[in-house]
């Protein structure tokens, strides 16, 4: 029992820290830090010639989430 025990245990670990890894991969040039499985962060495009930039936000919590990206424009004057 104690060798199944310990064999789950350090099956979540290595599960754990691919989540890790797996997350912040895309996001880290943004600034967005995802720490066992848990953060996020948001993202943003230099502007275009009208105003308009795009945006991306990053959540993880427990391993689960991911981004959301949208463009993001100037307001009407």
């Amino acid at each position: 029992m104690r060798k199944l025990l310990a064999a789950l245990g350090i099956a979540a670990a290595l599960a754990a820290g691919s989540i890790t890894l797996a997350g912040p991969a895309a996001a880290a040039p943004c600034g967005n830090v995802v720490v066992w499985g848990n953060g996020g962060g948001i993202c943003e495009s230099d502007f275009a010639p009208d105003g308009s930039f795009n945006r991306c936000d990053t959540v993880y919590v427990l391993g689960i989430g991911g981004t959301n990206c949208y463009r993001v424009y100037p307001p009407a004057p």
